[in-house]
């Protein structure tokens, strides 16, 4: 007895489950490439160098895991250069050169420039501290390119600090990120908390270690990456 072919109707529903199977994996696919949780461990050291009333600058080397701090996400150095305009507030500009690495374990070249403007002020037992940065930050060296593709931001972050312990100094900060990108309107994209504690022990120098979050804002499924810091700082 011969083997009667399959009837047309029965193919096209065949191809259309086939069709749908391949589009679930695709979407699996996607979601296990997204991270939407990870737990990063930035540290580096910094010097500081202040002269007269009004100036001071400073050079930064930091590196920063990723994937459970179990490999490298990026490393950079970054130069600053501050001037106080009065007891409250200061102007400061930076630059960063960055290696950010790629999935596939190569590097690429990130430059970044920032323009902040900065308050200090005390309240009884704390300090509070707020900053206006705006950033550029591009692929290459083409920091100046109009016609480079681009990332700018808008961060404004606020901080406070428990003075009343003589060497231990305790903070809290919070910091929003509104993104600007070519053919984008303005988004915010993440908000930035730490908490942590300042230790001066004296002429050694100062150490920083905080914990912290970075949560998405525009994502349906926002991602949240925590973040263990530690740093050191010479000030001369």
């Amino acid at each position: 007895m011969k083997n009667s072919p399959l009837p047309y109707k029965t193919i096209r529903v065949g191809l259309l489950v086939f069709a749908l199977f391949l589009l679930a994996a695709k979407q699996l696919r996607a979601q296990e490439t997204k991270v939407v949780s990870d737990l990063q461990f930035w540290t580096g050291a910094a010097i500081e160098k202040s002269w007269g009333k009004a100036w001071s600058a400073s050079v930064k080397e930091e590196i920063r895991f990723k994937h459970n701090i179990s490999e490298i996400n990026n490393y950079f150095t970054e130069a600053a250069l501050r001037y106080r305009i009065s007891k409250n507030f200061a102007l400061e500009g930076g630059y960063r050169y960055t290696r950010d690495k790629n999935s596939d374990g190569s590097y690429d070249n990130l430059t970044r420039y920032n323009l902040d403007l900065r308050y200090k002020g005390r309240l009884y037992f704390l300090t509070i501290y707020y900053r206006l940065r705006y950033q550029k930050e591009v692929e290459g060296f083409n920091l100046f390119d109009q016609t480079a593709d681009y990332e700018k931001y808008v961060r404004n972050r606020i901080r406070i600090r428990y003075n009343d312990f003589k060497k231990i100094k305790p903070y809290v900060s919070a910091e929003l990120f509104q993104l600007f990108r070519p053919d984008y309107h303005a988004e915010l994209e993440y908000i930035r908390v730490v908490g942590g504690i300042k230790y001066e022990p004296g002429k050694l120098g100062s150490f920083d270690f905080g914990f912290g979050f970075n949560r998405e804002f525009t994502e349906l499924e926002p991602a949240m990456i925590y973040q263990f810091k530690a740093r050191y700082t010479y000030e001369f």
